[in-house]
C-alpha cells in the first residue's frame, strides 16, 4: 500500500478542505490519505476552535483515512519548524507524496524559492531587512526581490509550501511535493464564494451565527460543530487571557527563555499585562509593525504553554514519536502494513509508552499532553485513551 500525505489544521474542516482531499487522491499515488493534523494549539498561535479529538473525527468522517497528531512543539511554531515537524511525521509514516494547497499552485516556483533560502546571500539580505524592523513576510519578499529582481510577495500557504520542500530535502526523504491551486476565497477572507469560505470566516460566524455555516461545511462536520457549540466548547484565544496574564506577571524575569521572545519585548508584555484586564486592550498595547499578528499570537501561546527555546531545540533534533488520533478501515490496514518499519515509535495509546521512549522523547510527549491539559482548563473535554476508529 502507498500513502499520500496532507498537512492540516481543520479549524474547522470546510468545503475547501474537501476539495483539497479530492485533489490529494487525484494527484497523489497513495491508496490512503494520511493527515498530519495540529493538536490543540495551532500554527497561527490560536487554540483549536474545538479540541483535537473532535477535529480528528471531522477529518475521518469527511474522507481522511488516518489522522496523526502534530504536537504543540511543532504545530505552534513558525513556518520552518511547523513544516519540519509535519514532514517528519508524514515521512515516518511512509508517505510517497505530500499534497498541499497554495495560492500560486506553481511547484517549480516554490522549489526555486526554497533553494534560494539556502543561499548565503539570501540570508544576509533577510537579516538586513529584519534588522530594519520589517516583519518576516515583508523581509522574505524583499530578499527574494534583491536576488532575482522579481517581486517576491509570498502568501501564507506559499511560504509553508517552500518550507515543506526545504524540509523534504533537509530530512533526505523520498517524498514528492505536489502543489494544488487554492480555489474560492483567500486565506483570511471573510467572503463566501460557491459555498466555500475560509476557516477564518467560518470561525467568525461561529461566534454568533451558527446556522450560516451549514452550507459551508460537510454534513458530519456541521453535526459535530453544532454539538460542540451547544456545549459551549468552542475556544478563542481571548478566553485564555487570565492564565496568560498570570504567567506573564509571575514569570516576567524568565520570559526571554520563551521561544520567539526577542530582547526587550518581555518588558512590553509585562507592562501591558499589569495595565490591562481586558485582552483586546492588552493586545493593542503589545502590537508592533515588526511582528505579524500570527507571530504575536504565537508568542502569547508560547508563554501560555511554557514553550521555551530549549524545548524547541529538543524538537528540532527529530520527530520523537508519532501518535495516531484515528483511522478508518483502509487506514487500519495501512498502519498494520508499516508496523515495525517506521524507525520511530508509532502508537495509538499512551499505555506503557514511557518504556518505549527515550528521555528526550518522553519529555516532549509529556509537554504536549500538558498543553492539552491547559486547553481543558478553559474548554473541558474528555481525553481518549484509544484512537477514533471509523468502520
Amino acid at each position: 500500500m502507498k500513502a499520500t500525505g496532507v498537512v492540516v489544521e481543520y479549524n474547522p474542516f470546510h468545503n475547501g478542505h474537501r476539495y483539497h482531499l479530492e485533489k490529494a487522491r487525484e494527484k497523489g499515488i497513495g491508496d490512503v490519505v494520511i493527515a498530519a493534523m495540529s493538536g490543540d494549539f495551532l500554527q497561527r498561535g490560536e487554540p483549536g476552535i474545538i479540541n483535537r479529538w473532535k477535529r480528528a473525527e471531522m477529518a475521518l468522517r469527511s474522507g481522511v483515512d488516518i489522522v496523526a497528531e502534530l504536537p504543540a512543539y511543532y504545530s505552534n511554531q513558525s513556518a520552518e519548524i511547523f513544516a519540519r515537524g509535519a514532514v517528519g511525521v508524514l515521512g515516518a509514516l511512509g508517505v510517497s507524496d505530500i499534497v498541499f494547497g497554495s495560492e500560486s499552485g506553481e511547484i517549480e516556483r516554490l522549489k526555486n524559492i526554497a533553494s534560494l533560502e539556502e543561499n548565503d546571500e539570501f540570508q544576509i539580505y533577510l537579516k538586513e531587512e529584519l534588522g530594519r524592523g520589517s516583519s518576516y513576510p515583508t523581509s522574505f519578499a524583499a530578499a527574494i526581490e534583491k536576488i532575482t529582481g522579481e517581486k517576491g510577495y509570498m502568501t501564507p500557504n506559499d511560504i509553508l509550501g517552500t518550507e515543506y520542500v526545504r524540509s523534504i530535502a533537509k530530512l533526505r526523504l523520498n517524498i514528492n511535493p505536489i502543489a494544488i491551486k487554492r480555489e474560492g476565497t483567500g486565506y483570511h477572507s471573510h467572503d463566501i464564494k460557491d459555498d466555500i469560505a475560509s476557516a477564518t470566516a467560518i470561525r467568525k460566524m461561529l461566534e454568533k451565527e451558527m446556522e450560516k455555516i451549514k452550507n459551508l461545511v460537510p454534513e458530519p462536520v456541521y453535526e459535530i460543530l453544532s454539538n460542540e457549540f451547544r456545549k459551549k466548547r468552542c475556544a478563542w484565544l481571548h478566553e485564555f487571557y487570565p492564565i496568560l496574564r498570570h504567567e506573564i506577571i509571575l514569570h516576567k524575569d524568565s520570559l526571554e527563555k520563551i521561544q520567539d521572545v526577542e530582547a526587550g519585548f518581555e518588558n512590553r508584555l509585562y507592562e501591558a499585562a499589569l495595565k490591562n484586564r481586558d485582552f483586546e486592550k492588552f493586545y493593542g498595547d503589545i502590537m508592533t509593525k515588526r511582528y505579524t499578528n500570527a507571530r504575536i499570537q504565537r508568542i502569547l501561546t508560547h508563554i501560555l504553554l511554557g514553550l521555551t527555546v530549549k524545548i524547541t531545540e529538543k524538537a528540532k533534533m527529530g520527530v520523537p514519536y508519532v501518535r495516531i488520533l484515528g483511522f478508518n478501515q483502509e487506514g487500519g490496514r495501512y498502519l498494520k502494513s508499516i508496523r515495525g518499519k517506521t524507525g520511530i515509535e508509532v502508537f495509538t495509546t499512551l499505555k506503557n509508552v514511557s518504556k518505549k521512549l527515550s528521555g528526550r522523547e518522553k519529555a516532549l510527549l509529556d509537554f504536549n499532553e500538558r498543553c492539552s491539559m491547559i486547553y481543558t482548563v478553559i474548554k473541558e473535554y474528555e481525553e481518549r485513551k484509544t484512537p477514533i476508529i471509523i468502520k
